[in-house]
């Protein structure tokens, strides 16, 4: 049988990316950034093609190059934890602390299981003096000391979106290790990624058992729960991580979206603003809690108050309330005690008359409401 163009193709870079690897281990770091150079032409957003081509780069002492090589690496590959480390590397060996800092902790916010990276972190806070987080690092450090090697290569592969060859070696492991915590809880959270949840939900629930005090994999429970519409239980959940650590947002998070699968929209709504207010939101979030906190307004049948919401949490400076603000005076000021100073109600005046309905009708009584309602709010 004849392979196919494609696979023939993809063959022969796999041929060549190996060849590189062996260039680079014998530290003929010329030879090798020449040779993924050649390769990068022909497949220009291989991945692996890229991150040779900057590793290669920065052994060569070419620190501009790699730098500009992991920029294209992102743009291809923005959830790729190594491309991060390498970076970081490259600015160690520009002596810049604080970039290396940066470069570091995006690596293992994508992958926690970079030993490497947190050693290096530890070095960089000690040497700036930032005492707690050089801990918080070396303690990362043990924790990855006293893991099997095939587990952290697993989560490795997981988080770089290898699913398919993280499954397939921590399943390998699990069969001569078949109560290893992490190992379990990482076959779990491959689970949800392939969507299988009730095996995922069974899976934490026997970590769980083993390891009760394991927030992390009882955080993984509880949204596995949310998954399979088991809103109570998942409320449960975190509960009892809220009570554990008092207003952690991804809990907050997560136990907001239980009550409102519960029906609970109007107490999903205070927990939303309060998680608004955090000032440490970036814009991602906050659209996605303004987007909750209407949706959930608008289940409760307030759909003026959504669209209200909607405009005045997404950043508008104020809006005006016409006739909503008389015909609902309960709408007017609830937004008017949420909103300060951003809320104003104005009418049409015909003959001196308030036009509570329009131009088609005119409502002599809709002075006094008018004057009760605006009372409420606090004009700028």
């Amino acid at each position: 049988m004849t392979s196919s163009p494609a696979v023939a193709g993809s063959s022969s870079v796999e041929r060549e990316l190996h060849r590189i690897r062996s260039l680079l281990k014998e530290r003929r770091f010329d030879a090798a950034v020449a040779a993924a150079a050649v390769l990068e032409a022909e497949v220009p957003e291989n991945r692996d093609v890229l991150y040779l081509l900057a590793l290669g780069q920065r052994q060569a002492r070419r620190l501009g190059d790699a730098l500009a090589t992991l920029e294209r690496l992102e743009r291809h590959h923005p959830n790729f934890s190594r491309l991060y480390q390498e970076r970081g590397h490259c600015y160690v060996a520009m002596k810049n602390a604080a970039a290396a800092i940066e470069a570091y902790q995006k690596a293992v916010q994508v992958n926690g299981a970079l030993p490497a990276t947190w050693s290096m972190l530890e070095g960089l806070y000690r040497m700036i003096g930032d005492d707690a987080n050089a801990a918080a690092a070396a303690a990362q450090v043990t924790t990855l000391k006293n893991m099997a090697p095939e587990v952290i290569t697993a989560t490795g592969l997981f988080a770089d979106g290898d699913i398919v060859g993280a499954e397939k070696l921590i399943r390998a492991f699990l069969l001569t290790h078949g109560d290893h915590i992490e190992a379990m809880r990482l076959l779990a959270r491959i689970g949800v990624a392939l969507e299988v949840f009730d095996d995922a939900e069974y899976l934490l629930a026997a970590v769980l058992e083993r390891a009760p005090d394991y927030l992390a994999a009882r955080h993984d429970y509880g949204c596995v729960l949310l998954d399979r519409h088991k809103h109570a239980a998942a409320r449960a959940e975190f509960e009892k991580l809220l009570a554990r650590e008092p207003g952690k947002r991804e809990y907050l998070t997560m136990y907001a979206a239980a009550i409102v699968g519960l029906g609970h929209h109007n107490k999903a709504v205070e927990l939303y603003r309060e998680l608004l207010a955090n000032p440490a939101n970036d814009a991602r979030v906050r659209a996605e809690l303004h987007l909750s906190i209407a949706h959930s307004l608008k289940t409760e049948g307030r759909r003026d108050e959504a669209i209200a919401a909607m405009w005045l949490e997404a950043g508008a400076a104020a809006i005006v309330m016409g006739t909503a603000a008389i015909r609902d005076p309960e709408l007017f000021s609830g937004a008017a005690n949420v909103h300060p100073g951003r809320v104003m109600g104005a009418l049409d005046l015909r003959g001196g008359t308030p036009q509570v309905s329009g131009w088609t009708a005119g409502e002599s009584q809709a002075s006094r409401s008018s004057s009760s309602a605006c009372s409420t709010t606090a004009l700028p």
